[in-house]
């Protein structure tokens, strides 16, 4: 018997003839990724009157059968046959509810925009930049990768910034060098990750990491990283009033001028940045970037969004800009904002204004801030995107006149990565669309690429996935 369905988005939809009734398509918020087969992105419901041995199940398909490399319904369903825009699907029926977990694989040669339709629901790819059991250009062999930061550089090309972590996933100190990877066909394909800085041969103790990357509008990348103290987590033993490697993380950039193939020998900016003789920065232990990304301004300027952590570690925690109007050259620091800290992500929301977002907020909201003058002086403004209970990184994108969020939205895990959009300058936020509804570390970077809206995040605890999406989709 052959069952026909007309689908809405995660509703009921109507039953042409057969059995089967109060058919429904309901996403899981998972996207389909290449190379992971085990996982289903959805479900087919559908209620059966009497038992069948088996039905023929039509529902309305949109996109190329060609680029899935799996689909089915069920552990050991078959491949459906494509007839005038249906997948038509033989499965089982039983009297009552029944219910078909949907498993979709597209295939490598699938890009990374791609986006397949079933029943009126959409169900977006995702392309794996990292994993944790993988070679590094070079040999090594790393454990986990974390700390994403992603931009695009004028050429097209998307260069990804993050932590290889070679003996586990837990943060500094530890073997971790920062690492590399680019994308030239819009983040369908990522080269083998290389090391960018290495934290071997820097003053300090072991290990770099906590990345945040930027691109000048000439094409110049930069990198700014955390360096360990010599002893100890370099936030809770960097101790205020010195800039020594041996009692104070380690603020260091490092840049490339050939599309992130090569960087230069790093560079240390800690004296700079932490202003020692200001006394605005007397209470100052442990500054450093983002981590995910920075921007360059309408006017050229380079912006780090960063933090600064009192005294081995003691409240405040406070966000703080680190800039340079010289191309590089020398690099300046801001006031604090004061009223949120930790883990700050920024965008150009108009020329010269400045939205500051940062992960320390209050009754599970973050904090959000406005400057027009380089953080002399800081507006707070009101921020309704959730936060978890146990905080983290999130990340911002100034595009069109829209400004967009990532970040893990549930209040009691890091789950439910959510992109958001705001129309008011960050004052205001929609309820966007949940990318990927697992738990996972939590961390994203978002980037333009072309007209769309591309997020590199960290889905699982050493995979790094990255997916777009068309400014439209985004409510």
């Amino acid at each position: 018997m052959r069952i026909c369905v007309s689908a809405l988005a995660a509703v009921l939809v109507s039953v042409c003839y057969g059995a089967l009734e109060n058919v429904r398509v309901v996403p899981f918020s998972v996207p389909a990724v290449y190379g992971e087969t085990g996982r289903p992105v959805g479900r087919i419901y559908a209620d059966s009157a009497v038992q069948s041995s088996s039905e023929e199940l039509a529902v309305p398909f949109k996109g190329d059968p060609s680029l899935l490399k799996t689909i089915r319904l069920g552990g050991k369903g078959k491949r459906p046959e494509f007839r005038a825009g249906f997948a038509v699907f033989t499965v089982p029926a039983f009297k009552g509810e029944n219910y078909y977990s949907i498993f979709l694989e597209p295939e490598e040669s699938a890009p990374v925009s791609t986006v397949f339709e079933i029943g009126g629901v959409k169900f977006r790819t995702a392309k794996t930049v990292t994993h944790p059991v993988m070679e590094i250009a070079g040999g090594r062999v790393s454990k986990s990768f974390r700390i994403p930061g992603v931009v695009q550089a004028p050429s097209g090309a998307l260069v990804a910034a993050f932590d290889i972590r070679y003996n586990h996933s837990l943060d500094l100190p530890a073997d971790i060098d920062v690492g590399v990877s680019i994308s030239r066909d819009g983040g369908t394909t990522w080269t083998v990750p290389r090391v960018a800085i290495p934290w071997k041969d820097l003053p300090g103790g072991t290990g770099i990491g906590d990345p945040a990357i930027l691109c000048d509008p000439s094409g110049v990348l930069w990198i700014a990283a955390l360096r360990a103290p010599v002893s100890g987590h370099p936030l809770f033993t960097s101790s205020k009033g010195t800039c020594s490697p041996q009692a104070c993380g380690q603020m260091i950039l490092s840049k490339s001028e050939d599309g992130g193939e090569t960087w230069s020998a790093p560079v240390n900016i800690t004296e700079a940045v932490k202003r020692m003789p200001d006394s605005d920065t007397a209470g100052w232990g442990c500054l450093f970037q983002g981590p995910g990304a920075g921007i360059a301004m309408s006017d050229g300027t380079l912006v780090f969004p960063a933090q600064v952590w009192g005294d081995k570690g003691r409240a405040p925690h406070s966000a703080v800009l680190v800039w340079s109007k010289d191309k590089g050259r020398t690099w300046h620091s801001s006031k604090a904002m004061a009223f949120g800290g930790s883990e700050s992500a920024v965008a150009e929301i108009e020329p010269g204004v400045l939205l500051v977002n940062t992960r320390e907020g209050t009754a599970g909201k973050r904090t959000s801030g406005i400057t027009r003058d380089l953080g002399e002086t800081w507006e707070k403004i009101p921020c309704d995107v959730p936060q978890p209970a146990g905080l983290c990184q999130g990340s911002l994108l100034s595009k069109d006149g829209s400004v967009y969020i990532s970040n893990p939205a549930d209040l009691r895990s890091r789950s439910n990565m959510t992109l958001r959009r705001s129309l008011d300058g960050g004052r205001t936020w929609s309820n966007g669309i949940v990318y990927d509804s697992r738990e996972g570390a939590g961390y994203s970077s978002l980037c333009t690429v072309g007209g769309d809206i591309g997020v590199l995040y960290e889905g699982a605890c050493g995979f790094h996935y990255f997916m777009t999406f068309p400014q439209s989709d985004i409510p």
